[in-house]
């Protein structure tokens, strides 16, 4: 095994491990906005069935639908985020295999050549 072997396989490695973590945010940063959605979500949707119990008007049902495509934006935007989620949970499995690979193949190598093991203690 060659060096540019262990080097290639280390930077596999770490650009997996970079996916991993844009991943994860992406997947943070999503169950934020959800959260405000969800949040803005119940307290529209509230608003819209106390005023659906006075009387029914245009408005009053536009409010309804605007509070229920809020709902299918949140869930939607939940779904991304649970995407990238089993994205990273994916990814992460690739990255810790490339990872034990390149610990592999810098063990061979040094086995290969034990001159580049003694002039990297030095």
């Amino acid at each position: 095994v060659t060096e540019a072997d262990v080097i290639a396989l280390v930077e596999k490695a770490e650009d997996l491990w970079a996916k991993v973590e844009a991943l994860r945010k992406e997947a943070n940063e999503l169950s934020i906005q959800a959260e405000v959605l969800g949040q803005e979500t119940e307290e529209s949707a509230a608003d819209a069935v106390d005023s659906l119990k006075e009387s029914i008007s245009e408005q009053k049902l536009e409010e309804a639908n605007n509070a229920q495509n809020s709902c299918i934006d949140l869930g939607m935007i939940l779904d991304k985020a649970m995407r990238a989620t089993e994205e990273a949970d994916r990814i992460e499995v690739l990255a810790d295999e490339a990872l034990s690979a390149s610990e592999s193949a810098l063990e061979q190598h040094l086995i290969d050549f034990p001159e580049d093991d003694e002039i990297n203690t030095l």
